[in-house]
C-alpha cells in the first residue's frame, strides 16, 4: 500500500508538500501540485482520512439518526430513503461521509449526541424525531452542529426543515369536500408530534371551514404500518355512521385500508374514498393509484445536509428554518359523489 512518503517520492518533492495538496491548503505552485496529483494517481494512494481530519479539525462526516422501533430497518421505510438519498446526494458533493445510526427505540433511549462528542462525527441530522429536553439543551449549550427534519422545538435556535403539513391535509380534506364527501375519518399516528398535531389540525380546520361535523369516532389513531390502517377500515365498517372517506396521516396507513378493503371484496374508491400524505412512490402501483400530499423529500434531505455542512464549515453561520411546500398529487382514489 502506498504512503505519503512514496509519494513525495515520486513527484521529488518533500512530504510537507504532498500534505498541503492533500488537504488543499495552498502555498504549492501549480505546476507543482501537478506533479503530487500524478503521483498520486499512479500510485492509487488513498490519503488518511483521520489523519486529514486532525489537520482539519474535523472528520468530514456528518451522523444520521433515525429513531425507529427495533423491528423496522431505515431501508424498508421510504419516508427515510428519499430523505437519505438527498443528504448523500449533497455529501458526495463536498466530500462528507455518512454515518447511519443502527440504534433502535424512541429518541429518548437514544445516546443521540455521542457521535459528535466522540469525534465519529462533525454534525448530526435527526430524522423524524423531535429531541429530548436535555438532548436540546446540550446541542444548544454546546453549539454541535445539528439539523431536524420532521418534529421540532421552534423555540430552540437549531436548524430544521420540514413540510407544511398543516396546508397540506387541508388541501386533502377540501379536495375530498369538494367531491361531494361530507362523512370524513382520519388516521392519525400515535405519537404525538408537530407533525402529526398539523396534520390534525388541517383536517379539522377544512371540516369546520365546510360547517361539516368532525366526530371523535371518526379519528383513528394507528401508528403507521400498514397493519394499522387494516385496523382502521375494519373499526369503520362497524360504526354505524360510517364515512364515505378517509384522510391518512401516511400513505402507509393508507395501503392497510386499501388491503383490508380488497380483502372483504369492496373496492377503493366505490366503497371508500382516500387520500394519502408522502407521496410514497408505490402510490402509483396501487389500485388504483392513491391520491396523495407529494413531500419533497428528496429536496429536504438535500438541503438539510447543506445546512449543517454549512453550520460544521463556519460556526457563524445563522440557523435557518425551512418549510417546504406540497402539492396534491392525484390517482385514480378519489370518488366524485355530489
Amino acid at each position: 500500500m502506498a504512503t505519503q512518503k512514496d509519494v513525495a517520492k515520486l513527484a521529488n518533492v518533500s512530504f510537507i508538500t504532498v500534505s498541503r495538496v492533500i488537504n488543499n491548503m495552498g502555498n504549492v505552485k501549480p505546476e507543482t501540485k501537478k506533479k503530487v496529483e500524478a503521483a498520486i494517481k499512479e500510485l492509487n494512494y488513498y490519503p488518511n482520512s483521520i489523519a486529514q481530519g486532525l489537520n482539519r479539525n474535523r472528520v468530514m462526516t456528518i451522523a444520521i439518526e433515525a429513531p425507529l422501533p427495533s423491528s423496522e430497518t431505515v431501508e424498508a421505510n421510504s419516508y427515510y430513503t428519499r430523505l437519505l438519498s438527498g443528504i448523500e446526494k449533497h455529501c458526495i458533493k463536498l466530500g462528507y461521509d455518512i454515518l447511519l445510526s443502527s440504534q433502535r427505540g424512541k429518541i429518548s433511549d437514544f445516546d443521540t449526541l455521542s457521535p459528535y462528542y466522540s469525534r465519529k462525527a462533525d454534525g448530526i441530522i435527526i430524522l423524524g424525531s423531535k429531541p429530548t429536553e436535555e438532548q436540546l439543551k446540550k446541542i444548544t449549550k454546546d453549539s454541535i452542529p445539528c439539523v431536524i427534519i420532521g418534529d421540532r422545538d421552534p423555540s430552540y435556535k437549531i436548524n430544521y426543515v420540514d413540510t407544511d403539513n398543516f396546508t397540506g391535509m387541508y388541501s386533502a380534506t377540501k379536495h375530498l369536500i369538494e367531491n361531494g364527501h361530507k362523512k370524513i375519518a382520519f388516521i392519525k399516528g400515535n405519537i404525538l408530534t408537530q407533525n402529526v398535531t398539523e396534520r390534525l389540525k388541517g383536517y379539522k380546520a377544512a371540516m369546520r371551514k365546510f360547517n361539516y361535523p368532525i366526530k371523535d369516532e371518526w379519528i383513528f389513531e394507528g401508528d403507521y404500518t400498514i397493519a394499522s390502517g387494516r385496523r382502521c377500515y375494519k373499526y369503520l365498517s362497524t360504526l354505524e355512521d360510517k364515512p364515505t372517506a378517509l384522510v391518512s396521516s401516511t400513505d402507509i396507513m393508507a395501503f392497510g385500508v386499501y388491503e383490508e378493503l380488497h380483502a372483504t371484496g369492496e373496492s377503493v374508491p366505490d366503497k371508500m374514498s382516500i387520500i394519502g400524505f408522502d407521496g410514497h412512490e408505490l402510490c402509483k402501483y396501487t389500485k388504483p393509484p392513491l391520491t396523495t400530499i407529494r413531500q419533497p423529500l428528496e429536496d429536504m434531505g438535500e438541503e438539510a445536509a447543506k445546512m449543517l455542512i454549512n453550520q460544521i464549515e463556519d460556526s457563524n453561520t445563522t440557523n435557518k428554518h425551512l418549510i417546504f411546500p406540497v402539492d396534491l398529487q392525484y390517482g385514480g382514489s378519489v370518488k366524485n359523489i355530489s
